[in-house]
């Protein structure tokens, strides 16, 4: 097959490019033929760069609302899928998930938009949270199929009548196994914690921060992998409230496999997710979870038997796990069993690929 995976940035790592990155990679490795055509930043981050991948720069293509740019980039790509002719288009991420879908239809080339989380989740304010149900509910009508990551995203837009319920396929999340050899964490005066995600709004880490603060006489060590916006206000609130030898900033880091495995807990604080890929990453390195309970998570993360769902109660949720050791054990043993259970790459490629065939079947149909 000739694939065209599009999505709206590949310059800064999230989980919808990670998700972009893997897939890629695997279906080059079964013989198919892959571009991805992404805007934002022209550099492609160098954790997302694969060497059998053939990689396009759309120049107009941007986050933000603006009508000139906006049709531009439907101009720029539609000229640049006439030329490569795909089987299919692979969509991801919310704006190119507008673009892409206008162009594709207008070109009546088969494709599938993966909402890795809906622009109208719960935790969206409210103006942008209607503005974007009613995008995806003018542009879903093109669509012959959508692929949500979770459960609750599917439900989601069934509650909203964003899209009916035969257009919608589930296809959970599912990340490598890249568990390293376990060290020996056992008998550890010092609990080590690990949050990896972007400092930006969604995912709080000043929260995570402010619940720390109440249990900083216990023996923990917190480690963020990250970097944004919101960096500054959380290593101003570190030195204010003299955390500096109990907390990390490592930034942008290739190594996260690494850092998985040698943490004891895991925590997640978003305001809103799709199924985050972090949570199964540190599932894969059996860690018990502690997370907001937003989006697709609860799928995830059982509450009281992989970890706990975050209730207004973090810093007691810290508590628990920081003392109890043989708890996180326990906990972490039930991750690493959820993961293979229901969370494993194989498992979403494989459903993945027959969702692309049969759409291409469906459009020779035609």
């Amino acid at each position: 097959m000739r694939i065209v995976q599009l999505i709206t940035h590949m310059n800064e790592i999230g989980g919808a490019q990670i998700h972009v990155r893997d897939i890629s990679n695997r279906l080059v490795h079964d013989g198919h033929l892959v571009t991805v055509i992404s805007g934002g930043d022209e550099k492609i981050a160098d954790e997302l760069l694969i060497g059998a991948i053939t990689y396009m720069h759309s120049k107009y293509l941007i986050r933000n609302v603006n009508l000139i740019k906006d049709f531009n980039s439907i101009l720029d790509i539609r000229k640049k899928l006439k030329i490569l002719k795909p089987d299919i288009v692979a969509i991801h991420s919310s704006k190119a998930g507008v673009i892409g879908r206008i162009v594709c239809w207008s070109l009546r080339i088969p494709f599938v938009f993966t909402a890795h989380g809906w622009a109208f989740t719960e935790g969206v304010g409210k103006k942008k949270k209607f503005f974007y149900r009613n995008v995806e509910k003018v542009i879903g009508k093109l669509s012959k199929k959508v692929i949500t990551v979770c459960d609750q995203d599917r439900n989601l837009a069934l509650r909203y009548r964003v899209l009916p319920s035969e257009k919608i396929e589930t296809i959970h999340n599912g990340v490598l196994d890249k568990q390293n050899t376990v060290l020996m964490k056992e008998n550890r005066e010092i609990v080590k914690i690990s949050m990896i995600a972007r400092f930006e709004k969604p995912k709080q880490q000043l929260e995570l921060l402010k619940a720390l603060l109440f249990v900083k006489e216990l023996n923990w060590h917190m480690t963020f992998v990250g970097d944004g916006s919101f960096k500054k206000i959380c290593t101003k609130f570190v030195q204010e409230n003299y955390l500096g030898h109990k907390v990390t900033f490592l930034g942008s880091s290739s190594i996260v496999s690494d850092i998985l495995s040698d943490s004891d807990l895991f925590v997640l604080t978003s305001a809103w997710e799709g199924l985050p890929l972090s949570v199964l990453e540190a599932m894969v390195h059996g860690l018990p979870i502690i997370a907001s309970n937003v989006g697709g998570v609860k799928e995830a993360v059982i509450d009281s038997e992989n970890g706990f769902l975050i209730r207004n109660n973090l810093s007691e949720l810290l508590s628990i796990l920081v003392e109890d050791e043989l708890l996180r054990k326990r906990m972490g043993e039930k991750s690493r069993e959820i993961y293979e259970a229901s969370f494993t790459f194989e498992k979403m490629y494989t459903k993945t690929i027959s969702a692309y065939q049969n759409l291409i079947l469906s459009g020779e149909n035609v």
